[in-house]
């Protein structure tokens, strides 16, 4: 049997995208963040330190204009592009607690989510 975790995480910040030459207006979006990974141990692990500290992690987009950001300078903050940037920094976090990271989904809406696999 394998068993995983699963973290959801919540982010209040507006982008402004640009397709076929056209700029969108600047607009908000909460986008749902979710993590999967497994542990080894076999007992049920306390990770209430951990999600602080992944809590933390996104307080530097909360309610930022991504744009403007610099983990954004070289890519537009599409879904796409913000989940790719999240997935690598989210990816070091949960490596570095010896944990088994599986998969990362960023969602604009609740009909539209984009998931990145760990290979």
């Amino acid at each position: 049997m394998k068993t995983y975790y699963r973290f959801k995480f919540y982010l209040n910040a507006r982008h402004s995208v640009k397709f076929g030459g056209n700029v969108s207006a600047i607009h908000p979006h909460t986008w749902e963040i979710a993590i999967m990974f497994r542990s080894e141990q076999e007992e049920t692990v306390n990770f209430t330190h951990f999600e602080k500290e992944l809590e933390s992690y996104f307080l530097q987009f909360e309610g930022e204009f991504l744009n403007e950001l610099s983990a954004f300078k070289r890519t537009t903050p599409i879904m796409e592009n913000i989940g790719k940037i999240l997935f690598e920094d989210i990816k070091k976090l949960v490596n570095d607690r010896d944990l088994d990271f599986k998969a990362f989904e960023i969602s604009e809406n609740p009909t539209r989510t984009y998931i990145i696999e760990d290979d």
